[in-house]
């Protein structure tokens, strides 16, 4: 098998033996299929015309219940309107003619007892209390009515007295105690208030008398259903047969086939009906009896809870399926015998040239690329426009593209190791400008000062610096160029010399930032800005004068462990317009207290998360910290927390900080 002609030779068979049997497969589904939606939609249309019938005939039904339910509603709100206007003219006469309230009262209920509703079966009253006024059982008279519910739970006197108080009067469906026995029976009833004698009217009607009405029409609807379904014609032997969810058959199977209704069947009949708006599909019927072959489709009328069931045989699909699989067979069976034949020499065409490009391919690891590639006669493999040419020629521009891009590489890794030395040269010219032997000033103990700068490139542009301008005084700076890289860096070798030039000239720090400014800002065509605050210390009282050029504000330990923000700014970054004031600002830091400088590399470092380290994580780290710790310490464990929070996050900016720590103050000359 690691032959190549045996490989394609195999490989041909079997991608026709697999063709072929795909065929075959493909061809049974699909006659199957045919049969199957041939059958499908004859079924379909039968199904459709009987959901059609059945949706007609019980429309016409629930349109007749609802157009009763209706007729009796308007009788009895017409007889209501007609007893409440007539109790008023009752009560209007009896004032008039001087009759007592009593008297009015016994007349209208005298009156009230001999009525018969229209379309109902009587009339009863009770009071706000709850209490029966008049009734047709006498013994209830008098009797608390506030027992009995509506079919929402209500007590039906007070849902009664609350419905009319909202819309006037009230239509109440509940159950109520028979008039020939002690049972409850299922009332509907219109209730009418008259308020004048505190009365509620109720007006009767029997619910078990509208559905004696609707069952009478649904009996009529199923005899026209049965000789409608009995009408529609099957393929084969099929029906069409229909039966309620609680197994009764609504419209039996045909004759002779009462074996349907088993409740077996009748479950797996459930189980795959449609509800009507999903469309149901003709599917196998296994507790029919494997001896049957019969297929069902089912779909379940949800108001009436009927499932309609149409049965068909599905024995006659499975034939012409099998005849044609035979048939196919026997055409494959010659085909892929002449296949074979031609496939052998076909394999051994193919792979005679490539067995002289692999030998040819075996040979390149012994090939020197850094030298010139030598003159070489054509591949020794055949010429032509196919494939197999095309790949030879494919092979020897290869072979050409490796000598050239070789010697590409090694021209681009020269100049590459060049460049990165010239910026290892320039980054140690860079750190070779600012401070970096600590402890800066041993010979001072007021102080204690350190700093650490770590480039995001090989050059950067943050910048701190630190110098007594006389015995007394420190100098001290830091910045941040906007950028990385070289531009950054060589604008922050020009900053640094200005500051320090700056300090020689000016006592003040915003005299110093307005000079250096100006300075920057008259010749600045890239519009590159540095951030840059400048301090001076006097290490006698502890005094510092400063300018903040928009800089991150300063950091203060005060005793006790307490971190001050000094949040305010003079002015903007230097060079972006000249002629800037700058506003001169003052601290005092006492003996024990230490001052922190930062650029926004350390609080806009960023995880892989996404997420910066941020001033309140950097607030809270001071806060935690021994107020005593010297400042060397103190940035060691300033910087470990950030690259902990980085973790492998390549690092975005120039990371810069400086502490500067005051202790008592040494006798000085001023």
């Amino acid at each position: 098998m690691n032959s190549l002609r045996v490989k394609i030779f195999v490989g041909v068979i079997a991608i026709l033996a697999l063709m072929a049997g795909g065929i075959m497969a493909y061809s049974s589904r699909a006659v199957r299929s045919a049969m199957v939606e041939a059958e499908q939609r004859s079924v379909e249309n039968v199904l459709q015309m009987a959901e059609l019938a059945i949706r007609s005939q019980y429309l016409q039904l629930l349109s007749d219940k609802v157009g009763t339910i209706q007729d009796r509603k308007e009788a009895f709100r017409q007889f209501g309107q007609t007893v409440r206007s007539t109790l008023e003219t009752l009560a209007l006469q009896a004032r008039r003619s001087g009759m007592s309230e009593e008297a009015a009262r016994a007349n209208a209920l005298d009156w009230l007892s001999g009525l018969a509703p229209v379309s109902g079966d009587y009339i009863f009253a009770f009071d706000r209390t709850g209490r029966a006024v008049i009734y047709p059982d006498q013994a209830m008279v008098g009797q608390d009515l506030s027992g009995f519910r509506d079919i929402r739970g209500r007590p039906v006197t007070q849902a009664a007295w609350s419905d009319s108080e909202l819309y006037g009067s009230s239509f109440l469906t509940y159950g109520w105690k028979s008039l020939k026995g002690s049972a409850t029976e299922q009332k509907y009833g219109l209730f009418v208030p008259f308020p004048r004698w505190g009365w509620m009217i109720g007006i009767v009607g029997d619910v078990g008398a509208l559905q004696r009405v609707t069952d009478q029409r649904r009996a009529e609807l199923v005899e026209r259903l049965t000789g409608s379904l009995r009408a529609l014609k099957m393929a084969g032997d099929g029906f069409v047969f229909v039966f309620d969810g609680s197994d009764r058959p609504v419209i039996a199977p045909k004759s002779g086939a009462t074996d349907w209704t088993k409740p077996a069947v009748l479950a797996e009949l459930k189980a795959m009906a449609s509800d009507g708006d999903a469309s149901g599909r003709l599917a196998p019927l296994p507790s029919a009896g494997a001896e049957r072959g019969v297929e069902a489709q089912v779909f379940r009328l949800k108001a009436l809870d009927w499932y309609v069931a149409a049965i068909v045989s599905s024995s006659a699909l499975a034939k012409p399926a099998q005849d044609l699989i035979f048939n196919q067979g026997l055409v494959f069976a010659g085909g892929i015998l002449l296949a074979a034949i031609l496939a052998w020499f076909l394999a051994q065409r193919i792979s005679r040239p490539l067995v002289a490009l692999t030998h040819r391919a075996r040979a390149l690891p012994e090939v020197d690329f850094t030298q010139s590639p030598p003159e070489r006669a054509a591949p020794p493999t055949r010429a032509g426009g196919d494939e197999i040419g095309r790949l030879a020629s494919a092979f020897s521009f290869m072979e050409d593209s490796l000598y050239r891009n070789v010697q590409t590489v090694m021209r681009v890794t020269q100049e590459r190791e060049r460049i990165e030395g010239e910026l290892n040269v320039a980054r140690d010219i860079q750190l070779g400008l600012l401070p970096k032997i600590f402890p800066a000033f041993p010979h001072r103990s007021e102080i204690d000062i350190h700093a650490a700068l770590v480039s995001a490139k090989e050059v950067g542009g943050d910048l701190y610096d630190f110098y007594f301008i006389d015995e007394r005084h420190l100098c001290f700076t830091i910045g941040d160029v906007a950028g990385k890289g070289v531009p950054a860096a060589l604008f922050m070798a020009i900053t640094k010399t200005l500051i320090k030039s700056a300090a020689d000239r000016f006592a003040e720090p915003w005299q110093m930032m307005a000079a250096v400014n100006d300075t920057l800002a008259s010749d600045n065509p890239n519009s590159i800005f540095v951030t840059s605050l400048i301090g001076i210390l006097d290490c006698v009282t502890g005094d510092i004068r400063y300018c903040n050029g928009g800089h991150n504000p300063p950091l203060v330990i005060r005793e006790g462990g307490r971190v001050e923000c000094l949040r305010p700014i003079s002015g903007p970054a230097l060079g972006v317009v000249e002629g800037m004031d700058y506003e001169p600002l003052a601290m005092k830091l006492e003996p024990g207290e230490t001052l922190v400088l930062y650029t926004d590399g350390v609080t806009e470092a960023m995880n892989a998360r996404g997420e910066l380290y941020e001033d309140d994580r950097l607030l809270h780290l001071l806060e935690s910290q021994d107020p005593f710790m010297p400042a060397e310490r103190l940035v060691e464990r300033i910087m470990s927390d950030v690259h902990a929070h980085a973790g492998d996050t390549p690092q975005s900016d120039d990371i810069t900080l400086v502490a500067l720590r005051f202790h008592k103050p040494s006798k000085r000359p001023s």
